[in-house]
């Protein structure tokens, strides 16, 4: 409830103000991550086994959108809604495909009402994150984890 309440003020807050840089933990307390730690655009979203490395954090901005590497956005790819689509790292376009919200359910919504999902609810590193009807299944839920910025996370 106070990372739901954290994200609200931050969504709240003046356009220029980003919130501190958190970890996105979801299935087996796994982060969301970069593919590969890079900022190509286009670069795969994963599941990974958290490691404090940049390419696993991520910032709630005022408008909706969600900041990681090299401030590029988490983004539905090609700005599809269909079940299955893979989430992708990629510049800000301020379009509805990169617009999300945390549920006080622990679902992050997008485009189309759908939710960031880990495929076919595995857990292993390297799972691909992908866009999926909403269905309240472990798969679809996250959290938010502040980040020290020490490599470790504090909450």
């Amino acid at each position: 409830m106070k990372k739901a309440l954290l994200m609200t003020l931050c969504l709240a807050a003046s356009s220029a103000v980003l919130c501190q840089a958190q970890e996105i933990r979801g299935l087996a307390n796994k982060c969301l991550d970069v593919k590969g730690g890079g900022s190509d655009n286009g670069t795969l979203i994963e599941l990974w086994t958290c490691n404090g490395g940049a390419n696993q954090r991520w910032r709630f901005t005022p408008q909706g959108d969600i900041r990681g590497i090299g401030n590029k956005c988490l983004d539905v790819k090609g700005g599809a809604s269909e079940d299955g689509t893979p989430l992708i790292l990629w510049p800000c376009t301020d379009r509805a495909n990169q617009r999300w919200r945390l549920t006080p359910q622990g679902n992050i919504r997008g485009i189309g009402n759908k939710c960031l999902g880990v495929s076919g609810g595995a857990s292993a590193d390297g799972t691909p994150v992908i866009l999926w009807t909403c269905d309240g299944s472990a798969n679809q839920r996250w959290r938010l984890t502040r980040h020290d910025g020490n490599g470790g996370t504090g909450n």
